[in-house]
């Protein structure tokens, strides 16, 4: 997994590249914590390119919407993954995010707050 990370204010636009499975969770939540510590309250998580998830993955992404939500923020996602839709239907969590087809949408979303 790669991740592209780029800070504007208090969002971070997050572009997942490959992957997100239980072997690279924890550089994904270190990328997180580095977020949040710059005072990131908005996460933008780019997933058009992100193949796979597992459940590592998934509760990875739920903690982050849970942490952004608990300090006035939220966490959108930008054109997810065939695969990741899916799955994040079956789940039963893709309602809790707001989904965008560009990051300027999820952007202006997240300052229309």
């Amino acid at each position: 997994m790669d991740l592209d990370i780029k800070q504007s204010g208090n969002t971070c636009s997050f572009r997942i590249k490959g992957q997100l499975k239980s072997s690279n969770v924890p550089d994904f939540d270190a990328a997180l914590e580095s977020a949040f510590s710059s005072g990131c309250i908005y996460l933008i998580l780019d997933l058009e390119q992100m193949p796979f998830i597992d459940s590592s993955g998934i509760g990875a992404i739920v903690n982050a919407l849970r942490r952004t939500r608990q300090v006035g923020g939220d966490t959108k996602l930008v054109n997810p993954s065939s695969f990741a839709t899916k799955t994040f239907k079956m789940v039963g969590i893709l309602s809790l995010f707001g989904v965008f087809a560009t990051e300027q949408e999820a952007m202006d979303a997240c300052t229309a707050v």
